[in-house]
């Protein structure tokens, strides 16, 4: 008897980058019925891997399967804007057309700040690379580390909507913060299980450099309010405008002049 033929994805995790989707995925694949890949396999967003390797090497990409009927991957790259979301989408849909798709979404400031502290931990950027000072030298538009451009989330969201229609779950890292078991069993019913099963230590979502001491390197980088209202009104706030109406959320949480305390 030959060796069962690996799965190709029936969830995707599309991002956004730096808002949770590590922590959907490793709690997603807990499931009992779902199996999630161990790392992000940027698939679609590589060329070598999408045209070159082709879809028999992403089906070795989901090695450890054991007949879960739902098998799944995280790649926050997938929505990232300046991989063009429109030919993002297209590969999935010619590849896995019936695949359901899940994004959760992280205020754009918010993840600006954490995507810069990121990158600037895997020496991608200097040390002292200040907010501010790194979008005022680098057009968003063009900026490769997609510091700004990451947030823009209906730009980057309207190919997927377009193309998946109600296959395309979009959630809030609001949400996940405050009811985690909520958001995953939504996440858990959208890609087809049965939401009887919490993962033993699903809590409140976390981040590395946010569980560090209030004197470390990085709290000097927050930005004031003044300066989360200049971000979020040069950058975000038209595209928040048209998430709100992609959705069908109120997004005002994210305005900083609704900040409290």
């Amino acid at each position: 008897m030959g060796e069962r033929e690996l799965p190709l994805p029936t969830f995707l995790i599309i991002g956004a980058q730096k808002s949770a989707t590590r922590w959907l995925r490793l709690n997603l694949g807990l499931h009992p019925d779902v199996f999630s890949a161990a790392r992000e396999i940027e698939f679609f967003n590589s060329a070598k891997n999408f045209d070159e390797q082709g879809v028999s090497w992403y089906r070795r990409q989901f090695e450890g399967w054991d007949g879960e009927p739902f098998v799944g991957e995280a790649t926050p790259g997938y929505m990232f804007w300046r991989h063009r979301p429109v030919v993002m989408a297209e590969r999935i849909q010619r590849t896995v057309p019936d695949v359901r798709l899940l994004a959760i979404l992280r205020n754009p400031v918010d993840r600006a700040e954490s995507a810069l502290i990121h990158h600037i931990e895997g020496k991608a950027l200097p040390p002292e690379t200040n907010l501010l000072d790194f979008v005022h030298d680098n057009p968003a538009e063009k900026e490769r580390l997609g510091i700004i451009a990451g947030g823009w989330y209906a730009a980057s969201l309207e190919p997927f909507q377009a193309t998946f229609g109600d296959h395309l779950l979009v959630m809030l890292h609001d949400e996940a913060d405050d009811d985690p078991r909520g958001v995953y069993d939504r996440a858990v019913r959208h890609v087809g299980a049965v939401p009887n099963f919490s993962p033993p230590e699903l809590e409140r979502v976390r981040f590395s450099y946010q569980q560090r001491p209030s004197g470390s390197s990085h709290s000097s980088r927050k930005l004031t309010l003044a300066q989360r209202e200049q971000v979020y009104e040069s950058f975000f706030a038209d595209d928040i405008r048209k998430l709100e109406e992609m959705i069908g959320r109120d997004l005002s949480c994210w305005d900083p002049r609704n900040a409290s305390g």
